[in-house]
């Protein structure tokens, strides 16, 4: 017995949305799987807004970064850097929230979706509501790209430098975490990579990191060492 149309795209709207709305629900009978898909793949082509929560306490800060000294920044009372701390937990809280409405209410179900699934791909736990942001932008642009293209992007994210640490990756002093995780996680997996790999990615890595605002940064003062060749030359 041949399937109907209807419980095919109630299948695909589950698998490549978040599930038909009730609205739909008579009319899905109407139309093939193939009209359907290119329907989802119609509304989630064009790029994302940007999801902006952060309040005026925090848009503030972030704005006066280039006026105040960081000697100025480490001075905040305790009180100050407790606020500080709150508005960004609860930024945090206000963008899941404000995502989930999004993916429940937009028409770009298949970009949403996709998202989703590299937000659980590509974990990271960031306390700064700015640098979450970014990363979420990042993963509802290239959601449906290229994954080379979505790999180098959120490897540049200051979410995600700033939770592997490698901020602390510097040229004679490696901190493997981030080359470790790419691997391990978001790559090639266990089984697939050896610890000279591990050891050459976290070098490749130096100099990585990102400003106060989230842009990212080289800084060629942290950057790798290369190792002479035979010659004596760096190779």
């Amino acid at each position: 017995m041949a399937v109907p149309n209807q419980l095919k795209n109630q299948h695909l709207l589950w698998r490549a949305g978040f599930g038909p709305a009730v609205e739909q629900l008579n009319s899905l009978k109407s139309f093939t799987t193939r009209e359907v898909y290119t329907a989802l793949k119609k509304a989630s082509s064009k790029k994302p807004r940007y999801i902006s929560v952060a309040d005026n306490y925090l848009d503030g800060l972030v704005m006066g970064i280039d006026e105040v000294s960081k000697a100025q920044q480490r001075e905040l009372s305790p009180e100050e850097k407790k606020r500080r701390q709150q508005q960004n937990r609860q930024g945090v809280r206000n963008l899941n929230g404000y995502w989930l409405h999004e993916m429940v209410n937009s028409q770009a179900q298949l970009r949403e979706k996709m998202a989703f699934f590299w937000h659980g791909h590509f974990a990271c736990r960031n306390l700064n509501v700015f640098y979450q942001q970014d990363l979420l932008h990042t993963l509802r642009t290239h959601a449906l790209g290229n994954f080379r293209q979505l790999l180098k992007e959120v490897s540049q994210s200051a979410a995600m430098l700033f939770f592997l640490n490698n901020q602390q990756n510097r040229k004679g002093h490696p901190n493997e975490n981030f080359a470790r995780e790419l691997m391990e996680l978001f790559t090639l997996g266990r089984g697939h990579y050896t610890e000279t790999d591990v050891k050459e990615a976290a070098r490749a890595f130096t100099g990585w990191s990102a400003n106060a605002r989230g842009q990212f940064i080289f800084s060629p003062d942290s950057a790798r060492l290369w190792l002479k060749d035979s010659t004596g030359k760096n190779g």
